[in-house]
C-alpha cells in the first residue's frame, strides 16, 4: 500500500474514528483498519458498541489495507509537521511507514481480515435534517441524560419520529429534557429508538452549525448517522423508556420570567461557596417581584445577591442542587424563560418563551431535612 493525503484531512479523519476505539491496546476494538482505494483514504474504528468511518480524499498509488494502533495513530497524525503525509505498507510486512516532511515513524499493526465489520442495519428507517438543528436539539436535551447504570435504558436518549415530527427526551431521577420539531420532505413513516449516551456526545462533536444534512437511519438493534463523508454507527440500548409527560404538571401557584444568562451567573458565583459542586445547595426566593438567591457554606462563607422579575402567583422559597439548575439554564441559549412553580417540594417547568410549545424541561427541587 502507497498513499499520499492532506495533512489536515487525514488529522481531523483520524481524530474522529478514534473515539471510536476501546482504551484496552492490544485488541481489535483499540484500532483502526486503513483501506486506500479509489483515490479515497478510508479510517474505521469499531469496538462493538460504537463504530465511526471517515472517508477523505488521497492520492493512491497503490491500494491496500492495514490496521493498526487508534490511539497511536490520531496522536502522531496531529505532530506531523509537513501539508503533506504519506503512508507506506511493505509488501508482506504489516507494518505502517508514516512520513511527513524530515519526520519517519512506523507504526506495528496486523492484517485488516482480523477487524471487525460493521453491523449491517436492517430494515431501516431514514430521516434527514439540517445539522445546525439536530445539534442544537441534541445540546438542549442531552444534559438530562442520566450518569447512573443501575437504570442503563435511563443513559440514553430516546429518539420518536412520527407524522413528521421529531422528538427527543432524556430523564434521570432529578430532571427531564424534551425538544420537538417539524421535519420537511420526509417520507410517511415511524420509529422509536434509544441512543446510548455515548453515542450522542460524539454525534454532537461530529455534528457542524450548518444547513447541510445529515441522515439518520434507525434499524432493529442499530443505528446510523451519515454525516458528509463520516458514519457513525451505535448499537441501540433495549428496553422501554418511561413516559415522561406523565410527570409534567399543569396547575401551577407560582409562575415567573427571568433572563437565564442572568441566572447562569448568579449560580456560577454561587458555585464558589458549595464545596462540593455535585451537591451544592442554591436558595431562591421570590418575593413580590424581586429574586434573591442565596448559597452558604460553614467552612467557606455565603454569597446573596438580587433583581428584579416577572412574577404571578404566590411567594416561595425553593432549593435547588446548583448543578442541575445550572444545566438547564445553559440548555436555554436564546430569550427569556418561563418558570412555573407548583410549590415548595414539586416539580417545576421550565420553558423559553421563544419556543415554549417544543421545548420544555423538568426539575425536581432539593429537601432539605
Amino acid at each position: 500500500m502507497k498513499i499520499v493525503m492532506r495533512r489536515d484531512d487525514f488529522v481531523a479523519a483520524a481524530t474522529d474514528v478514534a473515539r471510536a476505539t476501546s482504551s484496552k491496546l492490544g485488541e481489535s476494538s483499540s484500532s483502526v483498519r486503513i483501506i486506500a482505494e479509489n483515490d479515497s483514504l478510508i479510517l474505521t474504528a469499531n469496538d462493538l458498541e460504537l463504530a465511526i468511518s471517515a472517508q477523505i480524499k488521497a492520492e493512491v498509488i497503490v491500494p491496500g489495507s492495514i490496521v493498526v494502533p487508534g490511539r497511536l495513530l490520531s496522536e502522531a497524525a496531529r505532530r506531523f509537521p509537513s501539508e503533506e503525509v504519506s503512508m507506506h505498507v511493505a509488501e508482506g510486512r504489516h507494518v505502517l511507514k508514516l512520513c511527513s516532511g524530515f519526520s519517519d515513524m512506523e507504526l506495528v499493526g496486523m492484517a485488516a481480515s482480523f477487524f471487525p465489520e460493521i453491523p449491517d442495519i436492517e430494515g431501516l428507517t431514514v430521516i434527514t435534517l439540517p445539522q445546525e438543528q439536530l445539534k442544537s436539539m441534541l445540546k438542549q436535551v442531552s444534559f438530562a441524560m442520566s450518569q447512573d447504570s443501575i437504570r442503563p435504558i435511563l443513559t440514553g436518549m430516546l429518539w420518536e419520529y412520527q407524522a413528521n415530527k421529531l422528538r427527543l427526551v432524556a430523564a434521570d431521577g432529578t430532571k427531564v429534557a424534551s425538544r420537538q420539531e417539524s421535519l420537511v420532505d420526509q417520507d410517511e413513516t415511524k420509529f422509536s429508538m434509544v441512543m446510548p449516551g455515548r453515542a450522542v456526545h460524539e454525534l454532537l462533536r461530529l455534528l457542524d452549525e450548518t444547513d447541510e444534512l445529515v441522515e439518520v437511519a434507525v434499524g432493529k438493534n442499530h443505528c446510523l448517522v451519515q454525516i458528509g463523508n463520516t458514519t457513525m454507527v451505535s448499537k441501540l440500548i433495549e428496553g422501554r423508556y418511561i413516559n415522561v409527560d406523565q410527570y409534567v404538571p399543569t396547575n401551577f401557584t407560582t409562575v415567573v420570567q427571568l433572563n437565564p444568562k442572568i441566572l447562569l451567573t448568579a449560580l456560577d458565583r454561587c458555585a464558589i461557596m458549595t464545596k462540593d459542586l455535585l451537591t451544592g445547595i442554591v436558595r431562591l426566593n421570590f418575593n413580590n417581584q424581586i429574586l434573591c438567591i442565596r448559597a452558604h457554606s460553614a467552612e467557606l462563607g455565603s454569597h446573596y445577591e438580587e433583581w428584579p422579575i416577572e412574577k404571578n402567583g404566590e411567594d416561595l422559597d425553593i432549593f435547588f442542587n446548583n448543578k442541575v439548575l445550572s444545566d438547564i439554564m445553559r440548555a436555554l441559549d436564546y430569550g427569556d424563560v418561563k418558570m412555573s412553580f407548583t410549590g415548595q417540594f414539586g416539580p417545576v417547568v421550565v420553558q423559553s418563551m421563544k419556543n415554549e410549545k417544543n421545548y420544555w424541561s423538568l426539575v425536581m427541587p432539593v429537601r432539605l431535612s
